[in-house]
C-alpha cells in the first residue's frame, strides 16, 4: 500500500515536470507555436497541480476515517 503512495505522487510530479518542460520549449516540444505551447504547458501545470491537491485533501480524508 504505501508503493502506491509513492508512484501516486510519482505520476504527480512527473506531469507538473512534464508541463514545465513544455512552457520551458524542451525538444520536442519547441515546434509549437509560441502561444499555444505557453497556454498548454500552463494548462498542464495547472492539471498536475490540481491532482496533487486532490491527491493529498483524499489522503488526508482517508486518514482522519482511519
Amino acid at each position: 500500500l504505501r508503493i502506491m503512495h509513492v508512484v501516486n505522487i510519482a505520476v504527480r510530479v512527473l506531469i507538473l515536470l512534464l508541463g514545465v518542460l513544455i512552457l520551458a520549449g524542451v525538444a520536442p516540444f519547441g515546434v509549437l507555436d509560441s502561444p499555444l505551447q505557453e497556454v498548454f504547458g500552463s494548462v498542464v501545470i495547472l492539471f498536475g497541480m490540481l491532482r496533487m491537491v486532490m491527491y493529498f485533501s483524499q489522503r488526508k480524508n482517508q486518514d482522519d476515517e482511519d
